[in-house]
């Protein structure tokens, strides 16, 4: 009973604050983006949008239901259907080993809106394999390194012992690393091309990230001084 009352309340807030962005919403481009319910990727999107001074009415964090990629899309598009305010909706979830990423993608590449549907945005996947890590990791060398789980190590914890080595200031629990990270974001950006296109090439899906797109996107609303 108590945890349902405490998701209801945070689902109200929630509602009161995407309703209160809707309302001073500025004259540029509309982005919602519903990440994995975890605390990295939200606390770096957040810390994004405070770097380039965006306008939270039009740059909207949204965390998803759970870490289930399908549950990240049913999220967003059950958001856009009732919300008039978006252009465009971004999935942000991990490939990992979650059973139901082939779903995810086939449902956001085949979701038509409805007629009485209040939006009817562009919708896009951002994705990372094995997780949103190898994103932080291309900030500071370029890897086609695949990554699997070993001993009693998940794909994403030997990713982290990487990054760490790179990055010991990381920590899930908090985003005191952005400052250490994000003067390296072009260097991230072409990493990150650089291995789409090693990727394309050669058919491997480990590791991956298309981060770089949504960075683009972000980086061209600051260009508009949305403040």
């Amino acid at each position: 009973m108590g945890s349902d009352k405490l998701f209801q309340k945070k689902k109200i807030r929630t509602e009161k604050e995407l309703a209160r962005r809707e309302a001073k919403k500025a004259p540029h481009e509309t982005i919602l983006i519903v990440c994995e319910d975890s605390k990295s990727s939200p606390k770096y999107f957040n810390e994004v949008i405070r770097h380039f001074r965006l306008n939270t009415a039009n740059v909207i964090i949204v965390p998803g239901k759970g870490s289930a990629p399908i549950s990240v899309v049913d999220h967003a598009i059950e958001l856009a259907k009732t919300k008039p305010f978006t252009d465009r909706v971004v999935c942000v979830f991990d490939r990992d080993n979650h059973e139901s990423y082939e779903r995810a993608i086939k449902r956001l590449k085949n979701h038509k809106p409805e007629p009485n549907d209040k939006s009817a945005p562009i919708y896009q996947a951002i994705i990372s394999t094995p997780c949103f890590e190898i994103w932080l990791l291309l900030h500071f060398c370029y890897t086609t390194k695949s990554y699997v789980a070993s001993r009693n190590k998940s794909a994403a914890e030997n990713l982290i012992n990487d990054l760490i080595k790179e990055l010991p200031s990381y920590s899930k629990n908090n985003t005191t690393w952005f400052k250490d990270i994000i003067d390296k974001l072009n260097t991230a950006i072409k990493h990150a091309k650089q291995l789409q296109k090693h990727n394309s090439k050669t058919g491997s899906t480990n590791p991956e990230t298309n981060m770089h797109e949504l960075m683009e996107l972000l980086k061209n609303l600051k260009n508009f001084h949305i403040e």
